[in-house]
C-alpha cells in the first residue's frame, strides 16, 4: 500500500459520515450516467453505500469499522482506498481525520453530484467522460440532459415576483430582523463550497493571452469576451495536451462557429482530442546526428547517447516522443498506452521533457507503457525533488548503480529490472539474444536428426 501508511489506516478504524446537501432520486440517476464511467464500479458503489451509512439516531461513540463497510462491497483495504480517492478527486467526498477516547476515526463529508449543466461546462469532467465512453455516447448523454430554451421564443413573460403574491412590513423590510440576522450569518459561516478538480495555475507554463485574443480577433473575428468565456477550458486542454499559443489558434479558427464569430467548445475539444490521438501514431522524422545543443554544466559528463536523448526529450512533445521511441523498436502506439501517457500528462508537476525520459527508461525495460510503473516513478521523483530532464536521468542512473536492494528498485508487478551502469550497456545486451536464438535452432536440428533417425 504505497499511497497510505497501513498502520494508521486499518479495517478496525471507525468511520463516520457527514452529508453536505440531500441526494435525491434525480441525483442518483444523473450519478449512474455521467460519474458511473468515471469512477468504476467499485468508487460507484462505495460513494452510493455511504449515502446509505447517513446516521440516523446513532452518536458518534456508536461508529462502525471500516471492516462493515468492505465487507458490503467485498475489496480489501486497498482497493478501498483506491476506491475513496476516486470519489474525492471528483469532489464528491471529502475525508477528515479525527481522534477521541476510543482511538482514531475518519469523517467522510459527502456532496451531491453536479447538475448536468454544471458537469457539461467543467472542462475536466466532459473531457473524462468523453474518454471513458466515446463520442456518440457522449453526445447521447449529452442531448440526453440538454434543456432546449427555443420554446420560449417570441413569448410573453407574466411571472410574479415574491412581493407581488407576499405581503411583509414595511419595517421589516428595511431592518431584518435581528434572530434572521443571526440564522443567515450562521450558515454563512458554515457553509462549505463543493470541491471541484482544479488545475494549479502556478504549475503550469503561461500562455500569451494577449495574442490570442488580438490574433483570433483579426483572423475570425472572435471577441475578446468570448475568449474570456472559454478562459477555463483553453487552460485546461493547454496543460492536458500540451499546446502552445499558435496552436491554440489554428484549432479555435478551423472550430469555430463562423456564422456567430464565437468559439465552439465542444468541436474544439473534440479537434484537439482527434490531434492527441493522430499524433501517438504518427511518423516522426528521426532528428538527424547534429551537434547536441548547449547544455548544463553538470551535462559536460554525460556521454554523447544521453546528450542526445536530452536534446529530443526537450524538442518534443510526450505523444510525438512516445510515437518515435515506438517506430525505434518497430512497434505501434497502443490504446492502453495513449491513456497511460494522458493521464500522466495531467499531473502537472511533470514537464513534458521529465516525461519524455520517464517514456525513454520504461520502453528499455517493457515494450509498453504501464500506468502504475510510471505512477511509481512519479512519487518517487516528486519526493525528491526531480524537475529537470538531467535530474531525471541522473535519478535512473543512482537506482542502476547503488544498492542491489529490490526495495529500490522501480519495478511493473514485481518485475525486475536489469542492472545497467548506461544506455550503451542495455543496447550491448542485443547480440546476446541472438546467440541464444542460434542455440535454440542448433538443438531444434539435433532433436529433428534424432527423430530421422529413429524412423
Amino acid at each position: 500500500m504505497s499511497n497510505f501508511e497501513s498502520d494508521k489506516f486499518t479495517p478496525l478504524v471507525g468511520y463516520w459520515c457527514l452529508p453536505s446537501g440531500h441526494l435525491n432520486d434525480d441525483d442518483r440517476h444523473i450519478f449512474t450516467d455521467l460519474y458511473l464511467p468515471i469512477l468504476g464500479t467499485e468508487a460507484f458503489s462505495l460513494y452510493l453505500l455511504l449515502w446509505e451509512k447517513l446516521p440516523n439516531k446513532e452518536v458518534v461513540t456508536q461508529r462502525k469499522s471500516h471492516a462493515e463497510l468492505m465487507s458490503l462491497l467485498g475489496i480489501d483495504l486497498k482497493r478501498f482506498y483506491e476506491a475513496r480517492i476516486k470519489t474525492e478527486a471528483l469532489g464528491l467526498i471529502r475525508t477528515y481525520q479525527k481522534k477521541d477516547s476510543l482511538g482514531p476515526y475518519y469523517i467522510y463529508q459527502l456532496f451531491e453530484p453536479l447538475s448536468p449543466d454544471e458537469f457539461f461546462k467543467d472542462d475536466l469532467m466532459s473531457i473524462f467522460l468523453y474518454e471513458q465512453v466515446g463520442e456518440s455516447k457522449y453526445h447521447l448523454l449529452a442531448d440526453k440532459y440538454a434543456h432546449s430554451d427555443l420554446i420560449l421564443k417570441d413569448s410573453h413573460e407574466i411571472t410574479k415576483d415574491f412581493l407581488e403574491v407576499f405581503q411583509l412590513s414595511n419595517s421589516d423590510l428595511i431592518n431584518t430582523p435581528s434572530e434572521v440576522k443571526n440564522t443567515q450569518d450562521s450558515y454563512a459561516t458554515n457553509k462549505t463550497n463543493t470541491k471541484k478538480p482544479s488545475l494549479n495555475e502556478q504549475e503550469i507554463p503561461q500562455l500569451d493571452w494577449e495574442l490570442i485574443s488580438d490574433r483570433i480577433q483579426q483572423l475570425f473575428r472572435i471577441h475578446p469576451d468570448n475568449l474570456l468565456e472559454n478562459q477555463e477550458l483553453i487552460l485546461n486542454l493547454h496543460a492536458f495536451y500540451g499546446l502552445d499559443e499558435i496552436t491554440l489558434i489554428d484549432l479555435i479558427g478551423k472550430t469555430c462557429d463562423i456564422v456567430k464569430n464565437k468559439i465552439d467548445p465542444a468541436r474544439l475539444k473534440k479537434a484537439v482530442q482527434d490531434r492527441f490521438e493522430k499524433n501517438a501514431n504518427i511518423s516522426v522524422r528521426q532528428q538527424a546526428d547534429s551537434e547536441p545543443e548547449p547544455v548544463e554544466s553538470d551535462n559536460s559528463q554525460l556521454n554523447r547517447a544521453d546528450q542526445l536523448l536530452l536534446k529530443q526529450a526537450r524538442s518534443l512533445r510526450p505523444a510525438e516522443f512516445l510515437a518515435a521511441q515506438k517506430q525505434k523498436s518497430g512497434g505501434f502506439t497502443g490504446t492502453v498506452e495513449s491513456n497511460a501517457l494522458r493521464n500522466m500528462a495531467m499531473k502537472s508537476y511533470l514537464s513534458p521533457a521529465v516525461l519524455n525520459i520517464m517514456v525513454y527508461y520504461i520502453l528499455q525495460t517493457s515494450p509498453t507503457l504501464t500506468l502504475p510503473l510510471m505512477e511509481t516513478m512519479a512519487n518517487d521523483w516528486q519526493q525528491n525533488d526531480v524537475k529537470t530532464p538531467e535530474q531525471a536521468l541522473k535519478r535512473i542512473n543512482d537506482f542502476q548503480t547503488k544498492s542491489r536492494n529490490p526495495k529500490r528498485r522501480y519495478n511493473n508487478k514485481n518485475r525486475k529490472v536489469e542492472q545497467a551502469t548506461d544506455w550503451s550497456k542495455v543496447k550491448a545486451k542485443v547480440p546476446a539474444q541472438t546467440n541464444q536464438k542460434n542455440e535454440q535452432d542448433d538443438l531444434q536440428n539435433r532433436l529433428k536428426r534424432l527423430r530421422n533417425k529413429d524412423n
